[in-house]
């Protein structure tokens, strides 16, 4: 009798310890959840170096939830996310793909791992991410916020074209000029309503002689 007392009780800590692992963990990853969720905040008040600052600690929650839990199922994806609002691309890409080796049907993961394939011009792999995103979630609302981020990437890239042509390298302006426009012809293909979308590829178009581009759009 004692002896299966013994064993009773060690399996209740055992348990116990598990149980209390999970709940740190969910803890922890929760304060990452809200520190992130208020870094959003900030940067749509403007306040951008607090929102930095503020995805920064949220992911050191994350990193922290997967010590405390291995295996935890979305702190990577977090990662993924919080890397993705800090601009580091690379560490975003690693993150989502340690997050789809154990879940890989999270529309938003695909979502913005494609773009962080693109934003590093891995153009035909991002533009694949984001039709298995399109495929998960299948709403209209993905497609906009999709297409809304797709046009500022393409934007930027020109201004970056405009640079460097400035500076008297013409290869990269070429380059991110070419970039520019397969961003914003992916924008427009994405939510063909956006007639500002159109209209900017117009403009672009001409601006880069690529005549034959700029009527289709017109």
């Amino acid at each position: 009798m004692v002896k299966y007392l013994i064993v009773f009780v060690a399996l209740s800590n055992l348990f116990g310890c598990v149980q209390g692992k999970e709940d740190r963990a969910f803890e922890v990853f929760n304060e990452g959840v809200i520190l992130s969720l208020d870094a959003v905040k900030k940067d749509q008040n403007g306040q951008h170096d607090k929102a930095i600052a503020l995805n920064r600690q949220a992911i050191d929650k994350f990193k922290e939830t997967l010590i405390i839990d291995s295996t935890h199922f979305g702190a990577r994806g977090a990662l993924g996310h919080s890397y993705y609002l800090l601009g580091d691309f690379k560490e975003a890409i690693n993150w989502f793909e340690k997050s789809n080796v154990i879940d890989d049907k999270s529309a938003g993961n695909s979502r913005e791992l494609g773009l962080s394939r693109i934003n590093l011009g891995q153009i035909e792999a991002g533009y694949k991410d984001l039709t298995k995103a399109f495929k998960l979630d299948k709403s209209e609302e993905i497609r906009s916020i999709t297409a809304d981020d797709l046009y500022d990437i393409g934007k930027l890239a020109f201004e970056y074209s405009a640079e460097y042509s400035k500076r008297g390298e013409a290869k990269k302006g070429a380059n991110y000029q070419e970039f520019s426009l397969t961003v914003l012809k992916m924008a427009y293909d994405i939510d063909e309503n956006r007639k500002d979308i159109a209209a900017t590829l117009v403009e672009f178009a001409d601006k880069a002689g690529e005549k034959e581009l700029a009527d289709k759009y017109r």
